[in-house]
């Protein structure tokens, strides 16, 4: 395997395993209030991992790659299963959109940098 197929697949699983953290954020409620975390961890995060993988890289594919997977995991999480179970339920719908837009900016962020 190349330097870059490694630099892909380590960066495919490491968006997989944070974008499936911050979905699995979305219900945490302090007080009986939603709380955000779930879009900050998956903005910061995103952005964060594209950043080091298209400096490491050296190029934009690793951060295109990643906005693909969170396009890809936004649309899977909001499908029915087997049994008809969802992970993102009715009154998360809106906590949702705002993590489908967090994760997309932190994805896309590196994409408007210029490359060395």
């Amino acid at each position: 395997m190349t330097e870059r197929a490694l630099l892909l697949a380590g960066t495919v699983a490491l968006g997989l395993v944070l974008d499936l953290f911050a979905l699995l954020l979305l219900p945490l409620r302090l007080g009986g209030h939603l709380v955000p975390a779930g879009p900050v961890v998956a903005l910061v995060g995103n952005a964060l991992l594209g950043t080091v993988a298209n400096r490491l890289a050296r190029e934009r594919t690793p951060a295109q790659v990643l906005l693909g997977l969170v396009v890809v995991l936004s649309a899977t999480a909001v499908a029915r299963g087997p049994g008809g179970d969802v992970i993102v339920t009715r009154d998360l719908e809106g906590m949702y959109l705002v993590f489908v837009i967090a994760a997309c900016l932190g994805a896309g962020a590196p994409l408007l940098r210029r490359t060395r």
